[in-house]
């Protein structure tokens, strides 16, 4: 059984590591790429906040490599300083999936809804969860070893409706930069092998989660083999 705790463990792991390899490759190309416009990420998502009657929501810069989010309940919308400042392709694509998810806020779309309903509760117990972890399967704790399962079980769940959010919200950023004459047919074409490496994070996510919830589950039923 150890190998097999291995395998669900560290084959998503190290996809997960060569994925986001390849997403830093796919942004530092097209990064160096100015786009035909001559705008910045941060003047391409408040031109388009603003079409949509989103004024409301503000601009801030973060810290780091593509930290880029929208935080819904805040009314924020967050670029890291690659995009908010960069007139390059790249940051033209990652400003418009940001705003994409702005769009779906307002609009009430239904899996946005979704996993915002899923994610919320999940935040609150997360600082809960190594307890669980630690008490169920360290100390034997019946009780806390199911609740470590069960908070896997929605971290997976959060993990699949994650993944129409954001195909959504990219299918959207490219409607949203060809329509809005952003970017040309070559720019497209740019932007669309950006949003498809990030894209490839949450599917690694959801291998990650699901990993972990069958070695979870592996060691849980051989526990409580052994008990009886």
């Amino acid at each position: 059984m150890s190998d097999l705790l291995w395998l669900l463990l560290l084959v998503p792991l190290v996809t997960a590591a060569l994925v986001q390899r390849r997403v830093r490759a796919v942004f530092t190309r097209y990064r160096a790429v100015a786009n035909r416009a001559g705008i910045t990420g941060a003047q391409l998502a408040r031109a388009l906040l603003d079409a949509h009657g989103l004024a409301r929501v503000r601009l801030d810069q973060t810290p780091g490599f593509l930290t880029d989010h929208y935080d819904g309940a805040a009314q924020r919308l967050r670029l890291s300083e690659a995009v908010a400042r960069e007139r390059s392709v790249a940051a033209l694509g990652i400003a418009a999936h940001e705003v994409s998810h702005a769009y779906q806020d307002a609009d009430g779309s239904r899996v946005y809804r979704a996993r915002r309903a899923i994610g919320e509760p999940l935040a609150k117990l997360t600082p809960w969860s190594g307890f669980f972890f630690i008490g169920g399967f360290w100390l034997g704790i019946p009780i806390l070893m199911v609740l470590s399962v069960a908070f896997a079980i929605a971290m997976v769940a959060f993990a699949l409706a994650t993944l129409p959010v954001e195909l959504s919200a990219s299918h959207r950023a490219l409607a949203l930069l060809r329509g809005g004459g952003f970017t040309n047919t070559e720019e497209t074409g740019e932007v669309q092998r950006v949003l498809r490496a990030a894209a490839l994070t949450y599917v690694v996510g959801l291998l990650q989660q699901l990993g972990l919830l069958f070695a979870l589950v592996l060691v849980a039923v051989a526990t409580r083999g052994l008990a009886t």
